[in-house]
This record gives structure tokens, sequence and C-alpha cells, in this order.
């Protein structure tokens, strides 16, 4: 069987419900529609690590909006040059990598919105801020996708379009 050479990055809380802060899961393990779509297509999944669960409180851990302090960005900002080091070892070995999927409301992982106290305002994730910073310095893009948690069937859509294009 040939390799399909497909793949995607996901935010470890996609994979892995049981990791976001207590109370914010909307699934009991993983966003189980989602990760059909990709086995369905032939596309691998790479999880990204959860720099929250790191650096942030562990498993148990309350939502918190103190994530903007300087060790917390220092570590997003390292923790995205490993991952930029792993999408460009696959790009090297030519595979195609259709996107990286980030959460929204998520103050390290949104793509367009995030949470300030109990609003949704318009935003970049620390993660996916410096994801998209290094990815513009090494002058390369791969599509990033915010998934909507409270909207899932929408997000898969957003996905599908992707898949449909890659």
């Amino acid at each position: 069987m040939d390799r399909s050479k497909r793949i995607v990055f996901v935010s470890h809380c996609l994979l892995n419900q049981n990791a976001m802060a207590l109370g914010r899961e909307r699934y009991p393990g993983m966003v189980k529609d989602l990760m059909e779509l990709f086995a369905e297509s032939g596309i691998g999944i790479v999880q990204l690590p959860c720099p929250e669960v790191e650096f942030n409180g562990g498993l148990n851990r309350r939502d918190k909006t103190n994530s903007q302090t300087n060790g917390y960005k220092k570590y997003c900002k390292q923790l995205s040059s490993k991952i930029i080091e792993m999408v460009e070892k696959y790009l090297k070995e030519n595979y195609r990598v259709v996107g990286i999927l980030g959460v929204e409301l998520s103050n390290t992982c949104g793509v367009h919105r995030i949470e300030n106290g109990r609003k949704s305002i318009p935003g970049k994730g620390i993660l996916i801020e410096e994801l998209e910073i290094k990815m513009q310095k090494k002058n390369f893009q791969v599509p990033i996708i915010g998934i909507n948690l409270n909207n899932i069937y929408s997000s898969i859509e957003k996905v599908q379009s992707l898949i449909n294009f890659s």
C-alpha cells in the first residue's frame, strides 16, 4: 500500500479533550467526527503538544486568563520553533501538510477568536501567532484553521474544503 503523504497537525485537545481546562471540554475523549474525516480521507494526524498542560498547571487545571505572562509567551515561542521544524521535515520529504488545526476561543491555539474574561474577541492565541511569525520568517505558509467546538459541523465543512483543495 502506498502512503498518502498527506498529514495534518492538530491541536492536542482535539485528540484528547481530557487535556482541556476543567469545564471547557465538549466531548468525552476526542472530537470523533473530525478524526473520522481524516481517517476517511487517508490523512495522517500529528498531535501538537499542549503548552497549557505542560506550562500552566497540568490536566486538572482551572481555566486561566493569565496565559499572557512573559514566561508562557517564551515557552510558546520555543515550542513553535520545534513544531515548525517538524513541519519542515515533512515538507522536505515531499509530504503535503494539509493544514494546522487550532481551537477557537483558546488564548493559546485560537486562530481568529480568543477569550478575554467571559467575552469572545477577535485575536490569535499565543502559539498560533508564533507559528505564523515563524512561517513568515521562513517564507512558507501552511493553512491554519480554527476549530469551533461550539459549532463543530461548520468547522468540519471548512476542514473538508481544505482537504478537497489539498
